[in-house]
């Protein structure tokens, strides 16, 4: 049996940016996928541009796969209130995930060890941390789990416990090619926040020759109140869609698939001794606009700065300075929103009648500029606004 420095379990977004770190360090590396790449992930497949910025080396690598970027942005508010915002610069890249992370995986696999299969169990010892997968077993110093929503490792760890439906939304698409069902604009999202009606959100991302198409609704709603086949909540979304002629064509249901996506911020711990959670498995997902890469490349690359310093718990105080206030506001937000839906038409009327809190909103929702930034800009830009409709309305009164 070969021994390694480390083990990252699972080659997406935030396994593949912690191996290629490591890797290129020279610390022994594994990275372990339970499919072999290139594979497919369900996923709405959209990067905030920050990602360029944090990450330079994207710019060329992205070269390899065909891309596309968002400059319009179309937002629904349940009650039927309408922003289209249209911006000067690129909001938000559109990838496919099956190339995307092929992509990523591509550029750690020089310079580490890479297996193929299904972490069946993890063991954590004194020394030493073991895996162990349908036909093999590993040990290393060190394991960095970065093995998705439902992680093995964060339940061997101990760092996740108990019933989980309530920090969890499912997520319901198809990545269809825009030959079959598409929209007549490449470069404008659509997002519907109907939290009042039947759906939870809905989303309609085009990429360069593919189309995704989405519903999501928090877990413990769907199971009280929509239990039953997926499907069916996804094609009558598309069906509406249709009615008004944002989408063109037929649902495929070869190209549906359903995925849990976690929701109420990063778990209470995301470290021990030996492990480290990053991505999905350790909750790294914007609960208000359900994206998530950004953040598994972020934690991913902290977390792997964290192993090579030999420092685990510095882990945990470097996610947090970087992305843990706006992680925990995204939570705070969703709360309110949901807690009452008019909320929602508020603020999506008053941005449709003022091109200030419109930009504001179309950057926060795509993750174009941070939470501090947002809170800025509100108070800078959007108080103003919001104190001369309080006067107009109470002259008005």
């Amino acid at each position: 049996m070969k021994i390694f420095d480390v083990i990252v379990a699972g080659g997406g977004p935030a396994g593949a940016t912690a191996a290629k770190l490591l890797g290129e360090a020279g610390v022994s590396t594994l990275l372990i996928d339970k499919s072999a790449f290139p594979r497919d992930k369900p996923c709405g497949g959209g990067i905030s541009a920050r990602a360029l910025e944090r990450f330079p080396y994207l710019r060329s690598a992205l070269d390899r796969i065909p891309t596309s970027w968002v400059k319009k942005v179309h937002f629904e508010s349940p009650s039927g209130f309408v922003v289209d915002y249209q911006s000067a610069d690129p909001l938000y890249l559109m990838i496919r995930r099956c190339e995307f992370d092929n992509l990523l995986f591509s550029l750690a696999r020089p310079h580490v060890e890479t297996a193929t299969g299904l972490v069946r169990k993890v063991a954590i010892h004194h020394d030493h941390v073991s895996v162990a997968t349908e036909s093999c077993e590993y040990q290393a110093r060190m394991i960095i789990g970065c093995d998705g929503a439902n992680s093995v490792v964060a339940r061997a760890a101990g760092l996740r416990t108990g019933n989980v439906k309530n920090d969890y939304a499912i997520d319901m698409m198809e990545e269809t090619p825009q030959q079959e069902l598409s929209t007549a604009e490449r470069d404008r999202i659509y997002i519907y926040y109907r939290i009042r009606s039947h759906y939870g959100y809905g989303y309609v991302f085009p990429k360069t020759d593919h189309l995704n198409v989405g519903v999501g609704f928090k877990l413990d709603y769907y199971l009280a109140n929509l239990r039953g086949e997926h499907y069916s909540h996804h094609r009558s979304f598309v069906e509406d869609l249709k009615s008004k002629h944002v989408l063109e064509g037929q649902s495929n249901r070869a190209n549906f698939r359903a995925f849990p996506l976690p929701i109420s911020g990063p778990l209470a711990r995301t470290h021990t001794d030996r492990v480290l959670l990053a991505g999905d498995a350790g909750g790294f997902v914007n609960a208000l606009t359900a994206e998530g890469i950004y953040y598994a490349m972020v934690s991913g690359e902290l977390a792997a700065r964290a192993v090579m310093r030999g420092q685990p718990s510095g882990y945990e105080r470097a996610w947090k300075q970087e992305i843990g206030d706006e992680l925990a506001h995204s939570v705070r937000l969703q709360k309110l929103l949901l807690a009452d839906p008019t909320r929602v038409d508020r603020i999506v009327r008053a941005a449709s009648r003022h091109a200030p809190l419109a930009e504001i909103l179309a950057h926060y929702a795509t993750g174009a500029i941070t939470h501090a930034r947002f809170r800025s800009s509100m108070i800078r830009r959007a108080l103003p606004i919001y104190m001369r409709e309080k006067v107009r309305q109470v002259f008005h009164a």
